[in-house]
């Protein structure tokens, strides 16, 4: 008996291990999951109105600057057919929202869930007071797919008329455009043609005169030249008659001796005779 009795006691006590560890991991797993949804943050409440509920579940996530910061509450319907919509969203977030937040009805593409997108409220940020009771949120419904078709069609009319009119006024104003474009490059052709004439002309002009007048000054040069050497002959020939004349008999005849440098003779009666 005490042998049975010590078994049990030992399998109890294995059972409450076995049941006190499980509890244990239940807990961290429920704080786990619990931790990056906010469970265990405090919350605060939010509420809107809206004429339409379409689209809003209980459950659907509320993102500031597409961050979760809550969830939908609870929605119900009021006395005056409006439908009142709460929201729970950690209250660390309560000084970002203030009363220029709007809730929207947002989705970010069709794969994805919508949610509840708030417009957070920097205005007076640092000075508005994060204790201050919430204020009813303005809701701007996201447009529907029936108003989005609706406004299509709409526009489409519009649009169509836009339409006929800018393919008549092509078809009144692109022939003449094309007829005044057509002459605009005629002539720019002939204009064209016409300096290419005048220039080619020009320049032919221009080389006759260059070698006109570079065969005249070719022609020059070659007079110049030969009258430098008739010159340089008539030159020589004057200094050869000039050095023969020099030693010539004849220059020297008709040279005039130097006169003699001796004493003059006395005049007549001077002497001893004449002195008695």
């Amino acid at each position: 008996m005490a042998s049975i009795r010590r078994r049990l006691r030992e399998s109890d006590l294995e059972h409450r291990g076995w049941l006190t560890g499980s509890l244990l991991l239940l807990v961290l797993l429920v704080a786990g999951m619990g931790a990056p949804r906010n469970w265990w943050s405090p919350r605060l409440e939010l509420s809107f109105r809206t004429y339409s509920a379409a689209g809003l579940k209980p459950g659907m996530a509320v993102m500031i600057s597409g961050y979760p910061v809550g969830q939908v509450q609870r929605i119900r319907l009021l006395n005056d057919a409006q439908v009142q919509v709460t929201l729970q969203v950690a209250k660390a977030q309560q000084p970002m929202i203030g009363p220029r937040s709007r809730a929207t009805l947002a989705q970010d593409s069709l794969l994805t869930s919508p949610y509840i997108a708030i417009t957070p409220d920097l205005h007076d940020l640092g000075r508005r007071d994060p204790g201050a009771p919430s204020e009813t949120l303005l809701y701007e419904p996201s447009p529907g797919m029936a108003s989005l078709i609706k406004d299509l069609a709409a526009s489409r009319v519009p649009l169509q008329q836009v339409m006929t009119s800018s393919a008549k006024l092509v078809e009144q104003r692109m022939p003449r455009t094309l007829d005044q474009l057509d002459r605009t490059l005629d002539s720019g052709e002939r204009l064209a043609n016409g300096l290419e004439r005048e220039l080619v002309g020009r320049a032919g002009r221009m080389q006759s005169g260059v070698d006109a007048a570079t065969g005249k000054l070719e022609t020059t040069l070659a007079s110049v030249q030969t009258t430098l050497g008739e010159i340089q002959a008539l030159a020589r020939s004057s200094n050869a008659l000039l050095q023969s004349l020099s030693r010539s008999w004849l220059l020297r005849l008709l040279d005039p001796a130097p006169p003699s440098s001796g004493p003059a003779p006395p005049p007549a009666g001077s002497g001893p005779a004449g002195g008695r």
